[in-house]
């Protein structure tokens, strides 16, 4: 079982997925094995949630907390993060915390067609 957290955009979060009114294009993709979960081992998403707003505020700290209290195995930041208009600072947030929690992280999530 590959556990995961997901880390997703606060402006998407409030309107939810691009296309649909819900936090649903994560969730089908892990369930149906597709986009960034194809190759894990039995993917669990087991904490999902926002940043705090622009610019990715509170985004590596919520990671740490999914690292060190939920024990996620990878960090997932949301499609919808680099969807336009693309967070600013995401590749840097990205960059932090792999290189500050020594843990994986996948940028985007959902298969293309969701």
């Amino acid at each position: 079982m590959t556990k995961i957290g997901i880390i997703s955009c606060k402006l998407r979060w409030d309107m939810g997925c691009p296309r649909h009114s819900s936090h649903v294009s994560c969730f089908l993709a892990c369930m149906n094995k597709k986009g960034a979960f194809a190759d894990l081992e039995d993917p669990v998403v087991v904490s999902f949630c926002s940043c705090n707003g622009c610019p990715g505020k509170g985004r590596f700290e919520k990671a740490e907390i999914m690292k060190n209290d939920l024990k996620v195995d990878v960090i997932m930041l949301a499609s919808c993060c680099y969807k336009p208009p693309k967070c600013a600072n995401i590749d840097q947030s990205a960059r932090d915390i792999e290189e500050k929690l020594k843990i994986r992280v996948i940028r985007g999530t959902a298969a293309k067609e969701e």
